[in-house]
């Protein structure tokens, strides 16, 4: 910038959690605003990179999805965890995601394909679905088989010309399209209100990723009175951290499992959004409670709750209030756990007990 360019007074950049790639930080310290103004709904980053202190660590306005949900400008979710069969620990990783090729390999088969296609008729049936894929190649196949089926689908993708999906959509808003299979096209900036149903059907272990396709379901639409998730988990990776996303806390939790803080309350442990539902298929529990020690990322808040899904898996099977030796003989997690998290086994049935005085006055 010579000596006879002028500053700009205020820059403006959406999507704000880009900002800390090096190609936003080399137009930031080159424009060098008076004021820099960003806007994301996702401000945590995978790799932790701090993008607030770009705008000198100030907050304007600070308004979550689960505030918007509560005050009702968007939509709850009914959240639906179904188990996958897939068997992950077989997949090699570079750094820490699963390559293409590996995921294309694992989930493009047809035993997979019509279990999607099966939950999502009984859980969705005809409600204007938008599906998320690991590639191009698994969108296509997706996309294929839902048409197999008898229900309207396409592979909306980055190699589809810009005429073409603007057709697409089209189709997609007027109903002659149920069903839109997509991948890296429609995590950011998407406006389909009338969406019903969201399809999870690759390892979803980035919460930004996450919440950014959850989004994509949360706006209003006349008649919309909730987004259902199909969620399709198998033991992948941090599987367990799922549970961390369903509260749409803002930022990561860091409180250590094995901490000094006090036992946590029924309200903090089961913190959902007002109207929205969390259902796990009891295997994905047992997914959760497999993973879910991991000293590198335990914390009271998600191993909480897995202790308690885990619970009322249990109460399920045996048609009653599980004791302390009914857990240590038939869970994975045992009292110990219990105990360690909640004070004592006792404090642990209180809490129970008090979680469902609440849902009851719910």
């Amino acid at each position: 910038m010579t000596s006879m360019e002028i500053r700009p007074a205020t820059v403006v950049i959406d999507e704000f959690h880009h900002a800390a790639a090096k190609s936003y930080r080399t137009l930031i310290e080159h424009l060098k605003p008076k004021f820099l103004l960003g806007l994301t709904a996702t401000p945590f980053r995978g790799d932790r990179q701090d993008i607030w202190k770009l705008c000198g660590k100030n907050t304007i306005v600070n308004y979550e999805l689960r505030g918007a949900i509560e005050a009702g400008v968007l939509v709850p979710y009914h959240y639906y965890g179904c188990f996958d069969n897939i068997d992950y620990t077989k997949l090699s990783a570079h750094g820490v995601n699963y390559t293409v090729r590996d995921l294309e390999h694992a989930l493009i088969i047809p035993e997979r394909d019509q279990a999607i296609i099966q939950k999502w008729r009984e859980l969705s049936d005809r409600r204007p679905s938008i599906a998320f894929c690991c590639s191009v190649k698994h969108a296509q196949r997706v996309a294929a088989s839902f048409n197999e089926a008898g229900i309207a689908a396409v592979a909306y993708t980055s190699i589809i010309s810009r005429e073409d999906r603007l057709s697409i959509l089209e189709r997609f808003k007027d109903g002659r399209v149920t069903v839109l299979v997509v991948v890296d096209v429609m995590n950011e900036g998407a406006d389909l209100p009338f969406v019903e149903t969201l399809l999870f059907l690759r390892p979803t272990d980035s919460k930004r990723i996450f919440l950014q396709q959850l989004g994509r379901g949360l706006r209003r639409s006349v008649g919309k009175a909730h987004c259902n998730v199909i969620d399709f988990i198998g033991n992948f990776r941090n599987a367990y951290r799922i549970v961390e996303y369903q509260g749409l806390l803002p930022l990561e939790e860091d409180d250590a499992f094995v901490g000094s803080r006090d036992p946590r309350t029924p309200k903090e442990m089961l913190n959902l959004p007002l109207g929205c539902e969390v259902h796990f298929d009891d295997k994905v529990i047992d997914v959760f409670a497999s993973q879910a020690l991991d000293p590198a990322h335990a914390t009271r808040y998600n191993i909480g709750r897995i202790l308690i899904y885990q619970y009322h898996k249990l109460q399920r099977q045996l048609g009653r209030a599980p004791k302390k030796v009914d857990v240590d003989r038939l869970s994975r997690l045992g009292s110990d756990i219990y105990a360690l998290l909640f004070g004592s086994w006792k404090r642990f049935e209180q809490t129970i007990s008090e979680v469902a005085s609440a849902s009851t006055r719910r």
